[in-house]
């Protein structure tokens, strides 16, 4: 499972603060995406902390509503705007609108780089492959192992262990 909001902005290294949507801090990051686009949704693929210097960013709470329904829209994980270039404070009506829509949005700092996101969602996402990757190989070994071993019941212990591996069930239709 990709890493959660929640996760990524308890990086003490990146000193991001949540400014909205903290109900949704559960919500799985997927990747990045660095936009200035007044509707990045038609670039996005859903599950994406969308960061924006807001260079091009509504100043108007219906405009603020609107950008922030199209990312909600896209699917959109969370919204994150740099503060020092465009705005020196994340805008109070962007705030009220991504409150109202469940839009998680972060304040980042200006002296966090874009790129460093960017590097820190990729070693989270690494890292939660490297560990699906060896829980396969755990279950590869203890299978065969199963299948190997006389003594350990034969392929009922296979089928068993199986289904511990699967958090499911497993049967033998034909032998």
């Amino acid at each position: 499972m990709p890493p959660r909001l929640r996760d990524v902005v308890a990086l003490p290294d990146l000193g991001l603060t949540v400014l909205a949507g903290a109900s949704a801090l559960d919500q799985p990051v997927r990747w990045v995406a660095v936009s200035e686009l007044e509707d990045p949704g038609p670039f996005l693929e859903g599950g994406e902390l969308v960061l924006t210097t807001g260079m091009r960013l509504p100043t108007k709470a219906a405009a603020c509503s609107a950008y922030v329904a199209r990312l909600v829209a896209a699917d959109a994980a969370a919204l994150g705007l740099g503060v020092g270039l465009s705005h020196s404070e994340v805008p109070a009506a962007l705030v009220t609108a991504a409150e109202a829509q469940g839009l998680p949005l972060v304040r980042v700092p200006e002296q966090t780089p874009f790129i460093a996101v960017t590097k820190a969602i990729s070693r989270l996402l690494a890292a939660e492959e490297y560990d699906e990757a060896a829980r396969g190989f755990t279950a590869q070994r203890e299978l065969i192992r199963s299948a190997l071993t006389a003594d350990d019941g034969g392929p009922a212990a296979v089928v068993t262990r199986l289904a511990k591996h699967v958090g499911g069930f497993a049967l033998v239709l034909d032998p």
